[in-house]
């Protein structure tokens, strides 16, 4: 098994825990496993190396093949024999790479599973990560204090947690709710403002969750989705000084634009129009960008290809995924089809790899499903996802359903148990 790296990668994580462009876990298992640092060292942000065209390149794909060879040959010198089926196993950055290596090269495993991908760099660190920086942040200060995060955590759940049916803490779709932050402004008899936000907090927050806006003011790109403040503090909003790592990924991957094109950096973040006009120049979007719907080679290797992505994700944002899945079905023949061979699990509640525990069920094991869809030819209708406590014990469970299907609960049956629901499929929302 090879296991992705995330962001710019940059740096070896043999000892990292979880599922989450890691080895461990597939150790355990009987594997040979192998993770790599993509051929250079850097912090996971950072991308000043990427103006040697050859690290690029290793980033971007090329090191798939490279570390596949390399740990197949090891592998088989050591037990004297080829390993019997080849897996990779990424997140993020990692699920970039799953889905790079279905479009490039689909016979080079036999599964791979890629989860919370920025596949779409260009729109994903680009347009949504450069309209975050050009909206909330002022130098290194996040405009939006982090401190405020639970305020409209909290004001999200009461306007959005029901739509779907069942108050549990959890938004199933957020496509369904459009949320209101005025509803949260501080009256003029507040005697604390912790509690509650300014008139320029909502405006603020009314910009960033607009869409990504060009000149004329049109949208161009979608944003993070409701939901997922319970993990913005980490990834959106920073402590004083300190942004925020989605902020500094966008940075960087603004400053690997800058250096292909020999312009001038923009710390203070470009305008869209200017974003747009740098995307369609630069050669890293055609490089890096694994957004080729065409997942014919699957079929023709049969090798099987398991994408998963939270909802509540506020830095890899879910919708262009599910956009890319469409788009897959239709150039496949139809989604029957191309289930044969690729199937999307969004998990509500979710948020990005693993980094913050979930207020939601979110422990499942995305190689040990694809196991069984490779190795016993039973593709999986649904993944079953657990919430753990600190001890380890189970709180709750739900079945992740494959996409369009969604989780429905049957009448009378125990909300906290996976079997008491049913996996019924759903027509993706009016323009999604």
């Amino acid at each position: 098994m090879m296991a992705g790296c995330g962001g710019f990668c940059g740096a070896l994580l043999p000892d990292k825990p979880g599922h989450s462009n890691a080895i461990n876990e597939a150790l355990k298992r009987g594997y040979a496993a192998i993770s790599h640092d993509s051929g250079h060292q850097a912090k996971s942000w950072e991308t000043h190396w990427a103006q040697d065209r050859e690290a690029l390149e290793l980033w971007a794909y090329k090191s798939l093949p490279v570390v596949t060879e390399l740990g197949t040959r090891l592998a088989t010198a050591m037990y004297e024999r080829p390993p019997r089926y080849t897996y990779f196993s990424g997140c993020s950055n990692g699920g970039r790479m799953g889905l790079m290596a279905a479009q490039r090269y689909p016979g080079l495993f036999d599964g791979i599973a890629a989860g919370g991908s920025i596949f779409e760099l260009s729109g994903i660190a680009g347009l949504w990560g450069n309209w975050l920086i050009s909206t909330n942040q002022d130098g290194l200060q996040s405009r939006f204090p982090q401190a405020k995060v639970p305020v409209i955590e909290k004001l999200v759940m009461a306007q959005c947690d029901a739509v779907d049916g069942l108050a549990d803490g959890i938004i199933d779709d957020p496509r369904a709710c459009q949320i209101e932050f005025t509803a949260a402004v501080c009256s003029e008899s507040a005697s604390t403002r912790g509690d509650c936000l300014t008139v320029e907090e909502a405006q603020l927050l009314g910009r960033l969750y607009g869409g990504v806006k060009n000149g004329e003011g049109d949208t161009v790109y979608p944003v993070a989705a409701p939901g997922s403040e319970h993990y913005s503090d980490r990834w959106l909003f920073g402590a004083d000084g300190q942004p925020a790592w989605g902020v500094m990924a966008s940075a960087g991957y603004r400053q690997m634009l800058a250096q292909d094109l020999s312009e001038d950096d923009v710390p203070a973040g470009l305008g869209t129009d200017q974003m747009l006009e740098w995307l369609s120049r630069s050669s890293i979007p055609q490089l890096a960008d694994a957004t080729n719907p065409d997942l014919s080679g699957l079929a023709k290797e049969d090798t099987k290809l398991l994408i998963y992505q939270g909802w509540s994700d506020p830095l890899i944002i879910p919708e262009p995924i599910t956009h890319y899945y469409q788009q897959a079905a239709e150039l496949a023949g139809g989604l029957q089809q191309l289930q044969q061979n690729a199937r999307l699990f969004m998990v509500p509640g979710w948020g990005h790899c693993w980094e913050k525990p979930a207020a939601a069920p979110d422990d499942f094991d995305p190689l040990f499903e694809l196991e069984q869809w490779v190795e016993k030819d039973q593709p999986p209708d649904f993944m079953v996802a657990r919430q753990l406590d600190a001890t380890g014990a189970e709180q709750r469970s739900r079945p992740i359903c494959s996409y369009p299907s969604v989780a429905r609960l049957q009448a009378g049956k125990n909300p906290d148990k996976f079997d008491s629901y049913q996996c019924i499929n759903k027509a993706p929302a009016a323009g999604s």
